[in-house]
């Protein structure tokens, strides 16, 4: 008989690591004590030479570890993620890319998975993040392209002074977002999901776009003073 928490959709956090062997530790600690059970962690290494691969296999054997082999950028790495999970996992719902630089609070999956559970054209979900040295600074509410053209974090560097929403926004900061399995098989570019021309940055908003263009949503999710992801 299947437990409660495995009836629930299966999410696959996608770690991408380059170098970052004294991050994993709380990064995946963070995973491991989420509360939302029905999850699977998948690290890809972007062909570090630091002992990242040694110490995740030694220590959190529950990860699994893809190794790219070279330092394929964010876009792509990030895709390798997604296609190698979906090959090992093909009844995978959604996807958590969680820069190794993030934690998370323990119930940060049960709220977003619950948020997006009655919405069919959802995208990406992300929580409020905050500044990793200093939780009273705001990092990220979301994404959105400002009046000169520039690609903007919402909310940054501002004093956090509580949540909002749930609120629709142009889009999800990549460091700490849901991804929908749903949009991934409907958008039209198969395993690119990250536009592989962006090698780090402006991929995320590249994304919020087409999701724009094809009709599907993006929403900052609130939780409450304690229930915050950390970058």
């Amino acid at each position: 008989m299947l437990t409660e928490n495995h009836k629930k959709p299966l999410v696959a956090f996608i770690i991408l690591c380059w170098y970052n062997e004294d991050l994993l530790k709380e990064c995946f600690e963070s995973i491991q004590e989420q509360s939302y059970k029905n999850h699977i962690t998948v690290m890809v290494d972007n062909g570090s030479a630091d002992g990242s691969v040694a110490y995740a296999k030694k220590h959190f054997p529950w990860v699994k570890v893809v190794e790219a082999g070279a330092n394929l950028g964010f876009s792509k790495g990030n895709n390798l993620g997604i296609e190698e999970t979906i090959k090992a996992y093909p009844d995978v719902e959604h996807f958590v890319l969680l820069n190794s630089d993030a934690r998370l609070h323990k119930r940060w999956t049960d709220e977003v998975v619950s948020f997006v559970s009655n919405k069919p054209t959802v995208a990406t979900v992300q929580g409020t993040t905050l500044d990793y040295y200093n939780h009273e600074i705001v990092d990220s509410t979301h994404i959105y392209v400002a009046r000169n053209g520039q690609a903007t974090q919402g909310g940054w560097r501002n004093c956090y002074d509580g949540e909002f929403g749930p609120k629709k926004v142009f889009g999800c900061n990549a460091a700490a977002l849901l991804l929908t399995r749903k949009f991934v098989d409907a958008q039209p570019f198969g395993r690119e999901v990250l536009d592989e021309t962006f090698f780090i940055y402006l991929e995320d908003v590249d994304l919020a776009m087409r999701a724009t263009l094809m009709g599907w949503d993006n929403y900052i999710v609130p939780y409450g003073r304690d229930t915050i992801s950390a970058i």
